[in-house]
């Protein structure tokens, strides 16, 4: 029986060795790997950066985890990522001896992780970027990250790189970010945008782009190359209504922008909120930043444990709140001239936008 369990252990830890060989002997192949982090839009600025550095000719390999998690590979064709399980940090090591085997000079990272020990696990000893992205500091994830935008900084900052550069696209906490990667040998780039929310997304793709001599110039046609992920912000018409889907905004911070964005002149709203059991910190965090800031009719509550988000709802004082069992009777229900969705894109909000992007029923 010692023998055996000798056997299995000698057997494991050859495993691992092989395992930390097989990582490392990828990570040498590639030019850069762009390990790309934040609370908002990392989804985009993935793609963003792909569609720039893949127009300019180079072999770029990405994976991104968004609405569904995806890979692109070096011949730019989109392919699903199947799990047989729960998502877990070690998918990453697959992807980048897969961008290995396709001889990928730049691969493209979203990160999967949210508690900042699993961060810094995932930087330092698996995907070991170092030109690595933090798009934004906003509220979210408050249970792993901490609940004031100072404590989730500091858990956003585990992805800096060593001997790196970290490209930054909110000027808000630039200072600390820059301070962070002084510590660590790093340059910190700040990236500002120019325009309407999702601007700093596209300032970073062409920041990391001039420095591997593109020129910015080229971005608007490279632009043909960017697929947007399934559930990105768009407004529908629904004849006399509009729907501004902003299921996959997630944080309040930036969900009110776009709201206010879309329909500046203000007027009658409706917002169906979709909630998940397992993201109660969500609803939280948007009865404090959200729903105090956006007068609106009512607010129809869509998807899991809708009893008790009507109930906190009520208790932070919003009047009208009523229930759906589906998202087709949540848009019967909706009876303004404009509607937003809010919250999360999982379950019945998915298969509302589904409907809404095809046409058709999804049953």
């Amino acid at each position: 029986m010692l023998a055996v369990s000798l056997i299995l252990l000698a057997g494991y830890i050859g495993w691992l060795l092989y395992e930390a060989y097989a990582n490392r002997r990828a990570r040498r192949s590639f030019r850069h790997v762009i390990h790309v982090s934040g609370i908002r839009g990392k989804t985009t600025t993935c793609r963003l950066i792909d569609a720039h550095l893949r127009h300019a000719g180079f072999r770029v390999f990405t994976k991104t985890t968004g609405t569904q998690p995806v890979y692109i590979d070096t011949a730019g064709v989109e392919h699903p990522i199947r799990r047989p399980g729960l998502p877990n940090i070690a998918e990453q090591l697959s992807m980048l001896r897969r961008a290995r085997r396709e001889g990928a000079e730049i691969v493209i990272l979203e990160c999967m992780a949210v508690a900042p020990e699993l961060q810094r696990v995932s930087q330092e000893k698996m995907v070991r970027g170092d030109w690595n992205v933090i798009t934004n500091v906003r509220y979210d994830h408050i249970f792993e990250m901490g609940e004031s935008l100072e404590e989730i900084a500091e858990s956003l900052s585990a992805v800096i790189p060593a001997d790196g550069v970290l490209f930054v696209g909110e000027e808000t906490f630039f200072p600390f970010f820059q301070e962070r990667c002084r510590a660590r040998g790093s340059e910190a780039v700040l990236c500002p945008g120019t325009g309407p929310a999702g601007s700093e997304n596209r300032a970073i793709a062409c920041a990391i782009g001039a420095r591997l001599g593109v020129d910015p110039a080229a971005f608007p046609q490279a632009q043909e190359d960017y697929h947007a992920d399934f559930g990105t912000c768009r407004c529908y018409d629904l004849g006399e209504r509009r729907f501004l889907d902003l299921f996959s905004a997630n944080d309040p911070q930036s969900s009110l922008q776009l709201l206010r964005e879309t329909f500046p002149e203000g007027g009658e709203l409706t917002l169906i909120y979709n909630h998940r059991a397992d993201r109660p910190d969500r609803l939280l965090l948007f009865l404090r930043h959200f729903f105090p800031q956006v007068p609106c009719r009512k607010v129809i509550v869509l998807g899991e444990c809708r009893y008790l988000a009507r109930r906190l709802l009520h208790r932070a004082g919003v009047e009208q709140v009523e229930l759906a069992a589906n998202w087709r009777e949540a848009l019967e229900q909706a009876d303004t001239p404009q509607i937003a969705g809010v919250g999360n894109i999982k379950g019945q909000a998915y298969q509302m936008i589904e409907y809404l992007e095809r046409g058709e029923a999804h049953e």
